[in-house]
């Protein structure tokens, strides 16, 4: 049995999943708030696999595979000015928090946002921004537009109609989860605090881009493709060898 054989398709199947992640963040690089996901691979020990059938406890070949890990990368994009007074960007720690279709929390960093028809602030799919006590923003309908300040105050016409809500986990990258449209909590019972006023800053009229780094992606698909290359080749060399063992004994009288 050939292990390196093994190992390196193990290698090509993390590198399909290593290009993935990376088509993944170049293909989410223009959403607002939007964190990428690094990649990293570590070697598991795969077992012992013994070189003599007669000897299996010395002597012995151990086998190990590369396995891709992969987390988020919360940390902050660039600001966007916009100009365009329902947009808005988190400074510093926390999340924004949506109430979806079922009333589960969905916490985001893209905070661009319309109102609708019921006077409430949603976002583009129509989810709820929460205040800092978890319940929808109400506006005045028709009562005019809004101004939020650094706080996360909502006025209307001179008069304090709501509180965006700011959210802070303990540790992100153990509590939440990637779902389509930001992130959620790993368990029920984890739930975030309002986050404190010196941790955050909102601005309005800006938007938070991506963290992705579009050449920094590219330089990864370039590492990607070269080591399935080289993969590929070391592939193809222990295909020829075994080839050649097999013609060579099989010519044994």
């Amino acid at each position: 049995m050939n292990l390196s054989l093994y190992e390196n398709a193990s290698a090509l199947r993390g590198l399909e999943q290593y290009q993935n992640v990376i088509a993944n963040n170049i293909a989410a690089s223009h959403v607002a708030g939007f964190k990428k996901v690094a990649v990293s691979f570590e070697a598991v020990e795969g077992g012992e696999i013994a070189r003599s059938t007669h000897d299996k406890l010395k002597n012995e070949m151990p086998g190990s595979f590369p396995v891709m890990k992969n987390q988020v990368d919360y940390h902050e994009g660039e600001l966007r000015e916009t100009n365009n007074p329902m947009d808005l960007a988190l400074r510093g720690d926390g999340f924004f928090a949506l109430l979806n279709e079922n009333g589960d929390s969905v916490y985001t960093r893209d905070g661009q946002f319309y109102v609708n028809a019921d006077g409430e602030m949603v976002n583009s799919m129509g989810h709820q921004f929460a205040d800092t006590g978890g319940a929808s923003i109400q506006t005045i309908p028709g009562g005019g537009d809004l101004t939020i300040d650094k706080e996360g105050q909502v006025f209307q016409n001179g008069q304090t109609v709501g509180q965006v809500g700011v959210f802070v986990f303990e540790n992100p990258l153990l509590d939440l989860q990637k779902v389509g449209g930001g992130f959620v909590a790993k368990e029920a019972e984890t739930q975030p605090q309002p986050a404190e006023q010196q941790q955050f800053t909102i601005m309005q009229g800006y938007l938070e881009n991506s963290n992705v780094s579009a050449i920094e992606e590219m330089i990864g698909l370039i590492e990607v493709s070269r080591a399935h290359e080289a993969n590929q080749k070391m592939i193809q060399t222990f295909d020829q060898n075994i080839g050649k063992a097999i013609g060579t004994l099989g010519q044994t009288q």
